[in-house]
């Protein structure tokens, strides 16, 4: 009963944290996909804006906007990618010990209920311990005087 108590205490704090954990990786390698996108975006910009031809105002106005709203939404991107950055890796510090530490708390419980339930019988044993010195003790009479009686009818 207490081994079961001490396995669902386990698998909920540990599962679970490793879980979120596992979760937010995911999210931080899908905003580095999209930040790769971004910046292979932005340095198609910037080879298009290279390549404008300085006579035609109207593309090379059209090539240095494009380049300006890539480069915003980059900047935008690489700001959040690098909070996320450190947001896992503060994560990573933490969170695994925490669970550790549940688990480890969840033991502890398992072990204090076991050590109660031992302490609560322990009456029950000393009573049972003293009946079974009475009773050979009783036995070791019992049998003596059915020495003494054999050796009288013996005579």
């Amino acid at each position: 009963f207490f081994f079961q108590i001490l396995f669902d205490q386990a698998q909920r704090s540990v599962k679970q944290q490793l879980h979120n954990f596992v979760k937010d990786v995911r999210k931080f390698k899908e905003t580095k996909k999209h930040f790769d996108r971004v910046r292979e975006d932005m340095e198609i910009a910037q080879v298009k804006n290279a390549q404008a031809p300085r006579n035609k105002p109207h593309e090379v106005e059209e090539a240095t906007s494009a380049l300006s709203i890539t480069r915003k939404c980059f900047r935008h991107l690489a700001l959040d990618y690098v909070l996320q950055i450190n947001v896992l890796q503060a994560k990573k510090k933490f969170e695994i010990l925490d669970a550790m530490l549940s688990f480890m708390n969840a033991q502890f419980s398992l072990f204090q209920q076991g050590y109660n339930l031992l302490d609560e019988l322990d009456p029950y044993m000393k009573k049972l311990a003293a009946e079974l010195d009475q009773l050979v003790i009783d036995s070791a009479m019992e049998k003596r005087e059915m020495e003494h009686k054999h050796a009288t009818i013996q005579q």
